[in-house]
């Protein structure tokens, strides 16, 4: 049987190659420009509480959750993991940030906050904010804008604290390749960035990555309830509604949304505890979030044990009765999907 566990690993043996990076950019030097398919990413009237949720990135699995342990409190190991989109199969190489913190660098993992921060970035792109910048999906804004997106959603960061998360989002580097070896691509969430009254800048901007673009582009991404999401308390809940939210095209009172627990754990980044009840107590909590929130109705969960010894714990099946509410989003998102493959045709 294969082990459909996450993969995660440090890489020892042969360290991964930075990629190179293009010369930064001020504003200024930019070509700007706006087209047909960013006017279609914009929101409509009444979707006020939604954004835009994004095909294959949005699933990767680029954030890192909870404690990090650093080598001397400084460096950090590149990561493997592996997961799946849409039944295809994909290998993830993780390299961390490495930024300026006082006097000193330091290397870090995206994380919740950075997760927080494209998520809100792209909320204010769907505000007629987007802009294509050197061929790039970007957007211009203020952190007074970005700050006061956040804070209203329950998130406060300083000024410094989302320069911080710009930056570690910009600096990670992202090797991802399919499972065929056909496909290869090295980005970073945040191709490239700028503060005003840093230098000679004159507005705050970033240009987003090349699988962002191509998503845009090809009409691929799908209405999400953003005001749900970033309400909740749980990273896995956060994720389980974005994958729903993409997968779940059928959702109604009479179809059911199926899942694995060792999936989950895969595909969000999770960290698999040494005993897999832990991690199913984690989802199960999310879960019930879920319904508070009235995203999931009912879940029926079923354990499956290992047959010798039978009370061994490998894996638990989750099956989600969607809520009205989330079945009305659906069905919003359907619409909405259908007009812009209509205008893009």
């Amino acid at each position: 049987m294969t082990n459909r566990k996450e993969k995660t690993t440090k890489l020892k043996a042969e360290k991964p190659q930075r990629r190179k990076r293009e010369k930064s950019k001020t504003f200024d030097k930019l070509d700007v420009s706006r087209s047909l398919q960013l006017t279609l990413f914009d929101l409509e009237q009444n979707e006020d509480s939604y954004s835009q949720s994004i095909e294959l990135y949005d699933f990767i699995p680029k954030y890192v959750w909870g404690k990090v342990e650093r080598v001397n409190g400084k460096f950090l190991d590149s990561l493997k993991r592996e997961f799946e989109c849409r039944g295809r199969k994909y290998n993830l190489t993780l390299m961390p940030a490495r930024i300026e913190v006082g006097e000193e660098f330091k290397e870090f993992y995206p994380s919740k906050r950075e997760e927080l921060v494209e998520d809100a970035l792209r909320k204010l792109m769907t505000e007629r904010q987007s802009l294509m910048l050197d061929g790039e999906v970007g957007i211009a804004f203020t952190l007074y804008q970005l700050q006061k997106e956040l804070k209203e959603k329950g998130h406060s960061y300083s000024y410094d604290e989302l320069k911080d998360a710009i930056r570690v989002l910009n600096n990670t580097d992202l090797i991802l390749k399919d499972d065929s070896g056909q496909v290869e691509t090295a980005f970073s969430p945040v191709e490239s960035y700028g503060f005003a009254g840093d230098g000679t800048e004159t507005k705050t901007f970033v240009r987003f990555s090349p699988l962002v673009t191509h998503t845009i582009k090809s009409g691929s991404y799908r209405l999400i309830n953003y005001d749900k999401v970033m309400s909740y308390r749980s990273v896995i809940a956060r994720q389980l509604h974005k994958r729903m939210s993409h997968h779940f095209i059928q959702a109604s009172l009479t179809e059911s949304y199926e899942i694995l627990l060792t999936t989950i754990i895969r595909d969000f980044g999770l960290t698999p505890q040494k005993r897999l009840q832990q991690n199913l107590v984690e989802v199960e909590n999310a879960i019930e979030e879920m319904k508070q929130m009235n995203v999931v109705l009912n879940c029926k969960t079923e354990k499956i044990f290992d047959t010798k010894p039978r009370t061994k714990l490998t894996d638990a099946k989750f099956k989600f009765q969607p809520h009205f509410d989330f079945i009305a989003d659906v069905k919003r998102a359907n619409a909405r999907a259908k007009r812009v493959r209509g205008q893009l045709e």
